[in-house]
């Protein structure tokens, strides 16, 4: 199967619409026996499977129509690529939240630097990227790529597995979302989807805070770290807003936030960010207490919290 004749089988349904508009009824959806429902997956399983070579028994034995089903597939089977070559698939992440939202066929780089590329998508229009009810040509940015994937139908070209560490220079959903974990973390990044110098020096920054090797990469180590970081910073704050106490001897982020506080209250007051609520922490919230009119019980509950601005 040649990756000519996929590419003229795609380019022959341009402008093909639904009828009627917004109803995701389509002759892709007839021949996959899937007729109204959201169609950009099945318009590429209809495309492999008319160029001669169907994707195969994925989801059925017509190939793929959920997004996120293909990543997954093609993932487990190592088809994943970094260098995409015309008519392999590319899916899109669009918020950066990890989950595939779209999906086409690559035609080829429109700059040098490999940045800007262009894709046979159907059920797509400017305006509505996902489910637009057109086949079109989009111009997209490497930045919202998901994956890339080599089919293996292919005999041409070999498939390159992607390196499982980002650094700098990297694009796409994946550093968008460890961007997200950096952001929520409080680091003051911007959000993207390149992995420039800034994401490198916040993530150093991040490895160091948390006696991590300091490399500015980000493996699978990193990134869980990052994730379990962020998800105690939520755990934290829930409990937070449902009126927590913190006392002698607790720990984690809250801990940490109210040392953090009572620094900014007080710069000459030094006092150790461990996120341990130790014998200084204690005498701190006492003096803090003592000084804004509340029971210095030494127990940060809500009206000490308020005072020290945490909300």
């Amino acid at each position: 199967m040649s990756r000519a004749k996929v590419l003229e089988t795609a380019k022959a349904e341009l402008n093909t619409v639904e009828s009627p508009a917004g109803s995701n009824k389509t002759k892709y959806g007839v021949w996959y026996n899937l007729n109204g429902q959201k169609w950009c997956a099945i318009f590429v399983s209809w495309v492999f499977d008319k160029a001669g070579n169907p994707l195969g028994n994925i989801q059925t034995p017509k190939g793929i129509h959920h997004c996120q089903s293909a990543h997954n597939y093609y993932k487990s089977k190592n088809k994943l690529t970094t260098t995409p070559e015309p008519g392999d698939i590319v899916i899109y992440d669009w918020e950066g939240n990890g989950y595939a939202d779209h999906i086409g066929i690559f035609i080829k780089w429109k700059n040098t630097a490999k940045t800007l590329f262009e894709a046979y998508e159907g059920n797509t229009i400017q305006g509505n990227d996902s489910d637009g009810g057109k086949v079109m040509v989009r111009e997209r940015s490497r930045n919202l790529v998901k994956s890339f994937i080599n089919p293996g139908i292919y005999i041409d070209v070999a498939i390159t597995v992607p390196d499982a560490v980002l650094s700098n220079g990297a694009r796409g959903s994946a550093v968008t979302v460890l961007q997200k974990y950096l952001f929520d973390l409080g680091y003051a990044i911007e959000v993207d989807g390149w992995f420039g110098t800034q994401t490198e020096d916040f993530l150093k920054q991040f490895q160091q805070e948390n006696n991590m090797a300091v490399t500015g990469t980000a493996d699978t180590v990193v990134t869980g770290a990052l994730q379990e970081a962020v998800n105690d910073q939520r755990i934290a704050r829930a409990k937070l807003i449902s009126g927590s106490y913190l006392k002698k001897g607790s720990s984690g982020f809250l801990v940490t936030e109210v040392q953090k506080a009572l620094n900014a209250k007080d710069p000459q007051l030094n006092l150790p960010v461990t996120g341990v609520f130790a014998d200084k922490t204690y005498k701190a919230v006492k003096a803090f207490q003592l000084n804004n009119n509340l029971d210095d019980d030494g127990v940060v509950g809500p009206l000490t919290f308020a005072k020290l601005g945490i909300v």
